[in-house]
């Protein structure tokens, strides 16, 4: 894990760039006078509302545990998700979060195949409701000419990829088994290994196939806990879309009430654009396309403290959190070794 601390330091120089650029494309006379007008309280309220969020996204995990007949408290299934907040911040495509909650929740007892059901069926919750959401953003921000209209087209196909893929896993497994197989044995061989042993071959087909039962399971059981998770996944996403207006009111944006459905909608757009892997965690990305979109209906002379404010609560928090957390499982693993191993 020395990389990590490395990932870290890269991503916040390029978060940290991008954010003086922002500043320097966008600052004016205007600029300094509004940022010591701004209300604390709007701002802290923001701040309460991601962290509100974690529990929220906890709360689908456990409903989604819940749906396969495993039993995981809301808490744990909070500590889960921002356990994963770290990696996924130092990662394209936030994609090394997954692979973190799959393994917190195998600690809880849950299978590798069902812990990656669960995961996956979160993600893709997130997925339809951005896309769904898609053209009802467009129609929002008509008339705005997209300057991010390839990188909203690349990550929209990337979502679209990523479901085909995950079709294929639950009603083609054979095919998708091969497939894994053979890069498990590409990469056997690449760090000088043998051909991959039949046993790992087995245990790989076994999790394919739990994880398809699981995904079958869950979507054909308990209709209540579907309702209930994508019920999670709205809140969850109106609560984050709600840190832009909150912030606008801090900064005594005028009719800020007014912008709360374009702000919704630049957001929307803004998240399906995080998802092309480009650079670890959107970093860059997530500063230059929500300047380009906030630019279309605030003040430009605002974007600057905006954009600022907004990755400071979606990104650094969630690198301190997932930071915070992460140290304290190894501390307490490490106590219950020690524990034990006398």
């Amino acid at each position: 894990m020395k990389w990590l601390p490395k990932m870290i330091v890269i991503c916040a120089i390029i978060s940290i760039l991008s954010t003086v650029a922002v500043l320097l494309y966008t600052s004016n006379e205007d600029t300094i006078p509004c940022l010591c007008a701004i209300q604390p309280v709007y701002l802290l309220a923001a701040v309460l509302l991601h962290i509100i969020s974690y529990g929220i996204w906890g709360f689908r995990i456990s409903v989604l545990c819940r749906s396969l007949g495993e039993h995981v408290g809301i808490i744990k299934s909070t500590e889960v998700a921002t356990s994963s907040l770290l990696m996924m911040a130092v990662t394209p495509s936030s994609a090394g979060g997954e692979p973190v909650m799959v393994y917190m929740l195998t600690k809880e007892g849950l299978t590798i195949g069902k812990s990656s059901a669960i995961v996956v069926a979160g993600r893709l919750f997130d997925a339809v409701l951005l896309l769904l959401a898609l053209p009802l953003a467009i129609i929002t921000l008509k008339g705005v000419s997209f300057e991010l209209d390839i990188l909203l087209i690349a990550a929209a196909l990337t979502m679209v990829l990523a479901i085909s893929v995950l079709w294929t896993i639950i009603f083609n497994h054979g095919r998708f088994i091969s497939a894994v197989t053979a890069v498990c044995g590409r990469v056997f061989h690449l760090v000088g290994l043998r051909d991959i042993p039949d046993t790992i071959i087995g245990r790989i087909e076994e999790e394919i196939i739990e994880f398809q039962d699981s995904f079958i399971t869950g979507a054909r059981g308990r209709r209540l806990d579907m309702l209930l998770a994508a019920g999670a996944t709205t809140i969850f996403w109106t609560v984050e879309f709600m840190l832009i207006p909150l912030i606008l009111y801090g900064l005594n944006v005028p009719n800020a009430f007014s912008l709360i459905a374009v702000a919704f909608a630049a957001q929307v757009i803004i998240s399906i654009v995080m998802v092309v892997p480009l650079t670890p965690g959107a970093s860059g990305i997530a500063e230059l396309s929500s300047t380009a979109l906030l630019a279309t209906f605030i003040p430009l002379y605002l974007v600057g403290i905006v954009v600022i404010c907004w990755r400071a609560v979606t990104y650094y928090l969630n690198v301190i959190v997932g930071a915070f957390v992460s140290i304290r499982i190894v501390k307490n693993m490490d106590y219950i070794k020690n524990r034990f191993s006398r």
